[in-house]
């Protein structure tokens, strides 16, 4: 019988873990090796091992979530993958379990993932996850972004982390179970997201700031996969948009019932929620800087 153990990661198998997400998702090399050069943690990533050997991983990236009293601690699972030559021997159920395990014992309040597809909804439901986040979707032609953009003043600007936590805290304050990352954790997804040619976009108007994670489509058209903006900073981040990212129209990731276009676009589910000790969400918690 072989010998099957789960275990945290360890410094210097960084190029087996490599393998495992190359392998399975297909990724770039470049990105990939930028995610274990600037997030990977051992106590943050569990391994399955099979005879010695990595066979599957998940990385449980720390977070915090918005709760009525304020905020607790849990973690985001990301990059869950098996070798297809193990797959079907329930690592991935094991490492979850683990991981729900470990989270307990830590003293944190919840886990979270964003399944890539509908069907892992169903195997993820499996393993007490729930659908909890939602995200609006919503296009918007450059044409309507130059005349909400009109009178403006915009200019680029420079936002610390610290700033970008903080804007981010503030329009999510009132949804209940939305989750929050760190100064580490936007520093990461600034650079992640310029891997695949994105650019984060940012403004100061008066005593407001504003940003939005961008990227450019090939159709032409630019995804702006978080926008976190209050009402007086949005014109000035639009024509900032408009500025700096200049295509034919925008698709929004937006929260569910935000200020932002309200009543326009498609709400679809946008990850799941397992609770390791009680939590409350208001059905329009909003998860937002997946990485996906």
């Amino acid at each position: 019988m072989s010998g099957r153990i789960i275990r945290l990661a360890r410094w210097g198998m960084q190029p087996e873990l490599e393998t495992i997400w190359q392998v399975c998702f297909g990724d770039p090399k470049r990105p990939v090796a930028y995610f274990f050069n600037n997030a990977f943690q051992p106590r943050t990533c569990l391994v399955y091992e099979i005879d010695g050997r990595a066979a599957a991983m998940v990385h449980m990236l720390p977070a915090r979530m918005v709760q009525p009293g304020g905020e607790v601690r849990g973690h985001y699972i990301y990059a869950a993958a098996t070798l297809p030559a193990y797959r079907k021997q329930g690592c991935m159920g094991a490492l979850l379990r683990a991981a729900a395990h470990l989270g307990v014992k830590r003293g944190e309040h919840f886990s979270c993932l964003l399944p890539s597809s509908d069907v892992l909804y169903d195997y993820y439901a499996n393993y007490g996850y729930e659908e909890a986040f939602f995200t609006r979707f919503v296009t918007v032609s450059a044409e309507e972004l130059s005349q909400l953009s009109a009178g403006a003043q915009c200019g680029r600007v420079v936002l610390g982390y610290s700033r970008m936590k903080q804007i981010r805290a503030e329009q999510l304050s009132s949804l209940w179970g939305s989750v929050l990352w760190d100064e580490r954790a936007l520093c990461f997804a600034q650079g992640f997201n310029r891997q695949y040619g994105g650019k984060l976009v940012a403004v100061q108007s008066g005593e407001d700031a504003a940003y939005a994670f961008c990227r450019l489509l090939e159709d032409g058209s630019c995804e702006v996969t978080e926008l976190m903006a209050n009402e007086a900073a949005f014109p000035a981040l639009l024509g900032q948009l408009l500025a700096e990212m200049p295509a034919q129209s925008y698709h929004l990731r937006l929260p569910e019932n935000g200020a932002l276009f309200p009543n326009r676009g498609e709400v679809r589910r946008f990850g799941m929620l397992r609770p390791l000790r009680p939590v409350e969400h208001n059905g329009k918690a909003y998860l937002g800087l997946t990485l996906d």
